[in-house]
């Protein structure tokens, strides 16, 4: 095994308690795993989460990955969050393991309606409000009708109400005009003698930033694994990184000044370098952008990358490393003695998120759990 991904189960712990701390014992906290856990392993951190008294309950993307779960002998609740094909076999599985749906069109609620009806079975629903992000959801006008439909579909149970915000991480002012509107559907629906047991709306964000959107449940996204989605939340929760990216040496050669490296060209040595070749390319989660922009950490130094990356292979210079050698490691992210490279220091580099820094590692790159 020439690459791997290291996930802390430490960290990720570590994390799940600062927020449970900071939300209380009385506000379910839901881990979102999707998306092969933001990079970190969804059956790996899945069951870091069913081992965990902090999780009530475990969010999803699609049936798929619920399906996943259930067939890894999962049994925390899982609660799926955007989309799912109406497929009768996948959702029996899902209701019969007690699996929560979203529901935002008509045809879901009949489709689960009739399903649930031959299994003779329940299945809960939490109904998704657009307050503004506009992605999924029914309009708030729409809500209280739509309650009313999945109410009367004797299979359902409306067990949650819920929504997202757009910008919570930046436009407080937004954010308020979002929770309000929220609010103003719980409003209307407890006029109307509909009491909605589950209601949530706060993500990573919005859990640290606005305590006045937890609700009784919060999704606790990014911060999971210990990545901060801003500068400010790191003054009111301490977070640990949970992952690392590394890769062996394969080929350590010196070469002379004037020395192209890699495709096209696009660095030349001002001097006899050392080269060290790393497996690693952009197939597995390593940006092209970080051609001639990035760095990997070896014995403890920061060694720039050379040229462009390529799609199994990157170069980089190792001409500070003392007694370099093939076989040895070399960290895309993560500590190696005193230096650090985290997501965030990346996703600066290349002009995008931390989000994105983890979930493009290829998911075929074994996860080890330590």
């Amino acid at each position: 095994m020439l690459t791997w991904v290291e996930v802390s189960k430490q960290a990720i712990e570590h994390n799940l308690k600062q927020f449970k701390k900071l939300i209380g014992s009385k506000i379910l906290l839901m881990p979102v795993i999707k998306s092969n856990a933001y990079g970190h392993g969804l059956i790996e951190v899945a069951k870091i989460c069913q081992q965990s008294r902090e999780v009530d309950r475990i969010c999803v993307v699609n049936l798929d990955e619920a399906v996943e779960l259930i067939q890894n002998g999962i049994k925390k609740p899982i609660v799926i969050l955007s989309f799912y094909e109406l497929d009768a076999e996948k959702i029996k599985i899902a209701i019969k393991n007690k699996t929560t749906f979203p529901v935002y069109r008509e045809d879901q609620i009949k489709f689960l309606q009739n399903t649930a009806k031959k299994l003779n079975s329940k299945v809960k629903v939490h109904l998704k409000i657009d307050i503004g992000t506009s992605r999924l959801g029914v309009f708030p006008k729409d809500t209280l009708s739509f309650a009313k439909k999945i109410i009367s579909a004797k299979n359902l149970v409306l067990e949650g109400l819920w929504s997202h915000f757009a910008s919570s991480e930046t436009d407080r002012e937004f954010t308020i005009k979002q929770k309000q509107t929220f609010e103003m559907v719980v409003m209307e629906l407890e006029q109307n003698k509909i009491f909605v047991p589950i209601k949530h709306t706060a993500c990573s964000a919005a859990t640290i930033l606005h305590p006045d959107t937890h609700f009784n449940a919060v999704r606790l996204g990014l911060s999971t694994y210990g990545l901060y989605p801003d500068e400010k939340s790191k003054k009111i929760i301490t977070l640990k990184p949970a992952l690392s990216l590394n890769t062996k040496i394969i080929q350590v050669k010196t070469v002379p000044a004037n020395t192209k490296i890699s495709y096209g060209g696009t660095f030349i040595t001002k001097k006899t370098t050392v080269v060290a070749t790393l497996p690693i390319g952009y197939w597995d989660g390593l940006d092209r952008r970080m051609s001639n922009n990035g760095e990997v950490l070896i014995g403890g130094e920061k060694c720039p990358i050379l040229g462009r990356v390529c799609m199994n292979l990157v170069m980089v210079d190792a001409s500070k490393v003392t007694n370099i050698k093939v076989g040895q490691t070399a960290t895309i992210i993560g500590i190696q003695g005193k230096s650090t490279i985290s997501a965030d220091d990346i996703a600066q580099r290349i002009g995008t998120i931390n989000y994105e820094v983890v979930d493009k590692i290829n998911p075929l790159i074994k996860r080890i759990i330590k």
